[in-house]
């Protein structure tokens, strides 16, 4: 029986061609052998011939070769530490920052939240001083100027009540009925925009502490006036004229009967 050299090399080619003859005889002979047998006989054929013991060689010397490989590349790695090092340092100075940002931040709201703090306090101080001074004008107003503001509110509320509006049906040419509508809303609202604008001014006037009294009081009539000029449309001034004689509500229901 022939047995595989010891070099076996991939390109020994009359190796492989005995061993090819081999197993062309073994195929002969045992092909009509069963299973067991011919598994049997391929085994020894196998030990015989050496071919597993080569193939074992082969492999364990491509394993040798492959751990050499790896460990040529092991070897061939830069030393991580100074690498590692600086990373290290660079990822301690970012928290630094970060933690010195932060606090920055913190203080940075404080400061604005005191800042705005102060405005806010410094808004309603400065609120309050100007209005407790405007108290103390209207307080020291000549009294004709509260009595004009009275009328005016009293004369708002007989505009309310004198609305009226009127709905009227009638039937054209051709049978069908038609509806008008006729109001003083449209005028009532004019006449009050103009008592609006007067209490406005006189508000004025009661805040201008550089006029005398006097002056005050005429000002004041004359606005006072131009203002009722467009109520008394809808207001009788027999009605006004007993606006400190009778009660306000029976006044109010009068004119807007009036109105009606």
């Amino acid at each position: 029986m022939y047995r595989a050299p010891s070099s076996f090399a991939p390109r020994d080619f009359s190796w492989c061609l005995l061993l090819n003859l081999q197993l062309e005889n073994f195929n002969m002979k045992c092909f009509m052998q069963p299973l067991p047998v011919r598994l049997a006989a391929l085994e020894s054929l196998v030990s015989e011939t050496g071919l597993a013991d080569e193939l074992h060689a082969r492999k364990r010397a491509d394993t040798d070769k492959r751990r050499a490989d790896i460990a040529v590349q092991l070897n061939g790695l830069p030393n991580p530490e100074r690498e590692l090092a600086a990373l290290a340092k660079s990822a301690t100075q970012a928290r630094a920052a970060h933690e010195k940002a932060a606090l920055e931040l913190l203080d940075a709201e404080r400061r604005d939240n005191e800042a705005r703090t102060r405005y806010v306090m410094a808004s309603f101080q400065a609120e309050g001083k100007r209005n407790a001074l405007l108290l103390q004008l209207e307080l020291s107003a000549p009294p004709e100027l509260a009595d004009a503001l009275d009328d005016l509110s009293f004369a708002g509320q007989l505009l309310r009540g004198a609305v009226h509006t009127d709905v009227t049906a009638s039937r054209t040419w051709t049978g069908a009925v038609a509806t008008k509508v006729t109001t003083n809303l449209d005028a009532i609202a004019a006449a009050r925009d103009q008592l609006t604008e007067a209490t406005r001014k006189i508000r004025a006037l009661a805040h201008d502490g550089t006029l005398p009294s006097e002056v005050l009081a005429d000002r004041c009539a004359e606005i006072m006036n131009a203002a009722l000029e467009p109520a008394f449309a809808f207001i009788p001034r027999d009605k006004w004229d007993l606006r400190y004689e009778r009660p306000a509500s029976d006044l109010v229901v009068e004119v807007a009967n009036n109105n009606g």
